[in-house]
């Protein structure tokens, strides 16, 4: 057992685990925000199609890494299926097959999202919350914390205490209490479930009960998640549950620290695990209000756009206003005023997918197309028509948008992914459809 002192390694955890807010750069405000054009033709079919001989058999949803690997959670496989933006299956990923809880029941993932630390988040719909470490799997987690000294900021009392108890949770994640040293030791079994798919958030488990105090939290309904693109240690979930109390929301949960590991390499990270936040907005039916939410994603300002069912606008974006102690969000788009507010676009809009400008795509599992407006929430033009107006996708659930602009769409019914790119912005390594 070794003894890791905590303070010479302080800055290599301060830029692992920040927990400041993430700010935009002037640069990126100032650049052209990247709207369409008129000299954006048409979104042309990309081939080929990814189909059952790529592995797939109900995709439910999709989401693009930073490296630009496609992460699919496919409900039919139980198991979040990896490409290359060929089409390819990168090793390293089994992990993430034929995926089972901690009861050993299958989870079948509907919805998935990758942070920046390589987090790969995903739900099954229920109140739960799992995660996957890719970097912890790259390079091999050596040691976990056993044991460690906490000393008081103010009375510089110290108390040693064991990791994982309850007393150990409160106090590392308490400013008033530092972590001066810690017992490094190599635990194969705590090392084996932090390496594989894992329970990150339980809305059943006793805190969030308590913390979660005015809803429901043990019967929340997750129907989507979405995390942030910058350095933020939180993510976003959508609860569909309804009750008597029309629990239809967007929660926030926290990062909540949980054990210090030493990888291979010798760099010092945190594990985390869930911890309700907030309850970011609640039921209603006017604008910016959640009724019966399906879908969410946010932009890398930290704005919000969710797709719900019920009354009375199928699509809304929120916006945070960081002045006070906490963010309070406000609608973002106004009816009559914003295309994107206006309900006849859409018969039923399931998913919602932003590109790196915040263009907006929403996907149509009854019109099997997809709308996309600029970040303006002004119309722009329909993808997944062939000439004629020939509909492509039979049943269109999910979509996501790498950095080239290249459109991936889930088709339920046909175990697909189809591929899109307008016209005129075509790489001379995507082939189109003839």
């Amino acid at each position: 057992m070794n003894r890791f002192h905590f303070v010479q390694f302080i800055l290599i955890i301060f830029f692992v685990s920040c927990v400041d807010r993430f700010v935009i750069p002037s640069d990126i405000d100032s650049k052209d925000p990247g709207q369409f054009g008129a000299g954006d033709t048409t979104f042309l079919q990309i081939s080929p199609l990814w189909d059952i001989s790529f592995g797939l058999d109900q995709p439910e949803d999709i989401s693009i890494a930073q490296d630009g690997r496609v992460f699919v959670a496919d409900k039919g496989n139980n198991s979040i299926l990896v490409f290359d933006q060929n089409g390819n299956r990168p090793i390293g990923f089994e992990s993430l097959s034929n995926l089972m809880d901690g009861d050993n029941n299958e989870i079948s993932p509907i919805d998935v999202d990758v942070d920046k630390k390589m987090n790969v988040f995903f739900i099954d719909g229920s109140q739960r919350i799992f995660i996957w470490n890719q970097y912890w799997n790259d390079v091999p987690i050596y040691k976990v914390s056993s044991s460690g000294t906490f000393i008081h900021t103010q009375t510089n009392v110290d108390t040693t205490v064991l990791a994982g108890t309850d007393i150990w949770l409160s106090l590392l994640n308490d400013n008033e209490w530092n972590l001066t040293s810690v017992d490094m030791v190599q635990n194969e079994s705590i090392i084996d479930s932090l390496t594989g798919p894992h329970l990150f958030y339980d809305g059943s488990e006793e805190m969030n009960v308590y913390l979660d105090n005015f809803y429901q939290a043990d019967s929340s309904k997750f129907t989507a998640l979405t995390a942030p693109a910058g350095d933020e240690n939180m993510i976003f979930v959508t609860d569909n549950y309804g009750g008597n109390n029309n629990q239809y929301r967007i929660l926030q949960i926290q990062f909540h620290r949980s054990l210090l590991l030493e990888l291979s390499g010798g760099e010092y990270v945190w594990a985390f695990t869930g911890r309700f936040g907030s309850t970011v907005k609640g039921f209603g039916t006017g604008a910016g209000t959640v009724n019966q939410p399906l879908s969410i994603d946010v932009d890398y300002q930290g704005n919000l756009y969710y797709t719900q069912v019920g009354n009375y606008f199928p699509v809304h974006m929120i916006y945070p206003n960081l002045s006070g102690d906490f963010a309070v969000y406000t609608s973002g788009f106004q009816p009559e005023a914003d295309d994107i507010m206006d309900p006849s676009w859409f018969t039923n809009a399931v998913d919602i997918a932003l590109d790196d400008n915040k263009n907006i795509y929403v996907v149509d599992d009854i019109n099997s197309d997809v709308t996309v407006f600029n970040s303006y929430g002004d119309y722009f033009k329909k993808a997944g028509y062939e000439q004629d107006s020939i509909k492509v996708m039979s049943e269109p659930c999910a979509a996501a948008v790498d950095q080239r602009g290249v459109l991936y769409v889930c088709d339920r019914e046909s175990s697909s992914i189809y591929r899109y790119q307008l016209s005129n912005n075509l790489d001379e390594d995507i082939t189109p459809e003839d």
